[in-house]
C-alpha cells in the first residue's frame, strides 16, 4: 500500500482510490472527518478520505486552539454538551499530550458577585469533568493575582478564578489523526474535490472526484458515504439534490495576533466583550493571539473569510478594559478567520444557538455529521461509524466485539508519558539545538522530534526558528503541496511566527521544490500564492 501522506506518491494514492472498494468514503478533512477516518480505520473498516483543499484548511485550522468543555454553555443550559466536551479533555490529552497541553486559565472579575459567580460555574464544570481534586482551581486576589498576572489592571478586576483547560495544534491535531487513519490501513488524499455521489438504485456507492493538481477524474466506489465536510455540508447534500430536514447556519470567528511585547501575559486570560462574549487572550512563542468573534455569515461558505476593521476594534475592545492597554491596527501582525457550521435554531442568534453535534441519514443513505465542538470530535467520530456499522452490517468485522469503539491508542507524536518540558530536555540531551527551538518543535510533533531533526537541522533563516527538516518532513510524512499548506498548517509559522515567516518563505520554497520537482515557473507562482495570502491576512478591509 501506498503511503498517502506522503506528497510525492500523489498519482499512487489516486491510482488505489480509483480501483479500490471501500466500506466508507468520508468527505471533508477536518476535525470530524480525520476522526471518522482514525475511528473507522482502527475497527478494522476499509476507508478512505477526500478533501477539496488542504487538511484542515476550513473551520479546523481556525479555531481559538483549546480544548475545553464551553464553561458559558452552562449558562446557556447545554449542561449535557459541557459533561461531554469537559470529559473529552482527558481522553484527547492521552491520546496525544503535545497536542492538548494542560495550562491555567485565568478568568479576571471586576466585582466580587462576579468572582462568586465564576466560582460556582467553574466548580460544576470541574464536577461535569471529573477534575481530579489535585487540578482545581484557585482563587487570587490583591498582591498574589498582581504577582500571577502584572498587566492586569487589578484595580478594576481585583478578583480571579484560575482553572484547568488545555492548549492544542488544531490543525496539528487534525494532521495527526489522519496519520493514525492511515497507519490503520485508510486512505487519505487532499486536494480531491468531490463532483457527485454514485448512485446504484436508490442507494448511494460512493463518489466522483477530481484531482485539485491533475484535473485526473476518479470513481471511488464505497457502500457508505459520510458527509463530513464542515461549512460545506449543505452545499454537498444540494448538489446532489438531497433535502434534509435540518439546516446549518454559518458565524465568522475571527482571531489577531499581536507582539507579545505589547500585550505581556503569563497565562492565558478570558475577558468578556461588550456583548457579553469570552475574548480570549493567549500568549504563544512570541505572541499573544486574540478571539474570537462571532458575526453571523451569509455568504457562501470561504476558506478565508474576510477580516475588516471593525472585527479588530471588537477584540481591542476588552483588552483596553482588562489590561489598560490600548492596541492599534498596526499592532496586528497577523489574523485569521473561521467559520463554524451550527445546526440552526429559528429565532437565535449564532452566539445563542447550541454547539450540538448531530448525525442525519439520507434516504438514500449519505450518513451527514454536521455541529459539534473541536474537543468533542473523538465522540462525534464514535457516533457516527456507529450509524455506517449499523447500516453496513459488518460488526463481525469489528474488534472481535460487535460495534465496539476504536481503542484509545497514541495518536502519532503522542506516544510518551511524561509532561512536556521533561521531553525537551530529553531531546536536548541528544542534539544541540536551542532549547527554544527545542520547546516549540516538542509541542508541534511530540516525541516524533527527532525523525523531523534527522532530516534537517538546520534553521530556515539564521535566527528563526523554523528547521529545514520540518519542511521535508511536512512533504513526505503530512501531504504538504503548496507553501500555504507549509507554512500555515504544518509548521504554523504564518500565525506563531508572524515577523518571520516572511524570510522563510523563499528557502522553504527550495527544498519543497526539490522534494516535488517544481519547475522554475512552480516556484515564483507558490512564493507568490504564500506572501499575497499572508500580506491579505495582515490587513483588514
Amino acid at each position: 500500500m501506498t503511503d498517502c501522506m506522503d506528497a510525492r506518491q500523489r498519482e499512487a494514492t489516486l491510482e488505489q482510490l480509483n480501483n479500490s472498494e471501500f466500506d466508507l468514503v468520508v468527505v471533508g478533512g477536518g476535525i470530524t472527518g480525520a476522526g471518522i477516518l482514525r475511528e473507522a480505520a482502527l475497527r478494522g473498516l476499509s476507508v478512505a478520505l477526500l478533501e477539496c483543499d488542504d487538511y484542515a484548511s476550513g473551520t479546523s485550522s481556525k479555531s481559538t486552539k483549546l480544548i475545553h468543555g464551553g464553561i458559558r454553555y452552562l449558562a446557556m443550559g447545554h449542561v449535557h454538551i459541557v459533561r461531554q466536551t469537559s470529559r473529552e479533555r482527558k481522553r484527547v490529552h492521552r491520546l496525544a499530550p503535545h497536542l492538548a497541553e494542560p495550562m491555567n486559565l485565568m478568568l479576571p472579575a471586576d466585582n466580587l458577585w462576579t468572582h462568586l459567580k465564576y466560582r460556582v460555574g467553574v466548580t460544576t464544570y470541574e464536577y461535569l469533568g471529573q477534575v481530579d481534586s489535585g487540578e482545581r482551581h484557585v482563587n487570587l486576589g490583591g498582591q498574589s493575582l498582581s504577582e500571577e498576572e502584572p498587566q492586569l489592571d487589578t484595580a478594576n478586576f481585583p478578583y480571579a478564578c484560575v482553572y484547568r483547560e488545555y492548549l492544542t495544534e488544531d490543525a496539528r491535531l487534525v494532521l495527526a489523526n489522519l496519520r493514525a487513519g492511515v497507519n490503520a490501513g485508510g486512505i487519505s488524499l487532499n486536494y480531491a474535490r468531490v463532483t457527485g455521489l454514485i448512485k446504484e438504485g436508490s442507494k448511494t456507492r460512493g463518489v466522483q472526484a477530481v484531482c485539485g493538481r491533475s484535473g485526473r477524474e476518479i470513481v471511488v466506489r464505497s457502500n457508505v458515504v459520510i458527509n463530513a465536510a464542515g461549512p460545506w455540508v449543505g452545499s454537498i447534500n444540494e448538489q446532489n439534490g438531497l433535502a434534509s430536514s435540518k439546516s446549518i447556519v454559518l458565524s465568522k470567528g475571527v482571531h489577531i495576533v499581536v507582539s507579545g511585547q505589547r500585550l505581556p501575559l503569563n497565562h492565558p486570560v478570558m475577558m468578556v466583550s461588550s456583548d457579553h462574549r469570552p475574548v480570549f487572550a493567549i500568549p504563544k512563542d512570541d505572541v499573544v493571539y486574540i478571539g474570537t468573534t462571532d458575526t453571523a455569515w451569509s455568504e457562501d461558505a470561504s476558506h478565508w473569510p474576510c477580516v475588516h476593521q471593525q472585527d479588530i476594534e471588537y477584540l481591542f475592545e476588552p483588552v483596553k478594559r482588562y489590561f489598560d492597554i490600548q492596541l492599534e491596527m498596526s499592532d496586528c501582525l497577523a489574523s485569521w478567520a473561521g467559520l463554524r457550521p451550527l445546526i440552526s435554531e429559528p429565532g437565535k442568534s449564532t452566539k445563542d444557538i447550541s454547539r450540538k453535534d448531530e448525525v442525519w441519514v439520507s434516504d438514500s443513505g449519505l450518513i451527514t455529521i454536521a455541529g459539534g465542538k473541536l474537543t468533542g470530535y473523538r465522540k462525534m467520530a464514535e457516533d457516527t461509524v456507529d450509524k455506517a456499522v449499523h447500516m453496513l452490517d459488518v460488526t463481525a468485522k469489528i474488534n472481535a466485539k460487535e460495534n465496539a469503539p476504536a481503542p484509545d491508542l497514541p495518536l502519532p507524536g503522542g506516544d510518551f508519558n511524561t509532561d512536556l518540558d521533561t521531553l525537551v530536555r530529553m531531546f536536548a540531551e541528544r542534539t544541540k539545538l536551542a532549547h527554544r527551538v527545542l520547546e516549540r518543535l516538542v509541542r508541534l510533533y511530540g516525541n516524533e522530534c527527532d525523525q523531523v531533526i534527522a532530516l534537517g537541522d538546520q534553521a530556515l533563516v539564521s535566527t528563526g526558528l523554523v528547521l529545514e527538516g520540518e519542511i521535508i518532513w511536512a512533504v513526505r510524512s503530512e501531504g504538504a503541496t503548496t507553501l500555504v499548506d507549509t507554512l500555515y498548517r504544518r509548521t504554523r509559522a504564518a500565525v506563531y511566527r508572524p515577523t518571520e515567516v516572511l524570510d522563510l518563505v523563499d528557502p522553504a520554497a527550495d527544498l519543497m521544490a526539490a522534494e516535488l520537482g517544481w519547475d522554475p515557473t512552480r516556484r515564483v507562482n507558490e512564493i507568490k500564492a504564500f506572501r499575497d495570502r499572508f500580506l491579505a491576512d495582515a490587513r483588514m478591509t
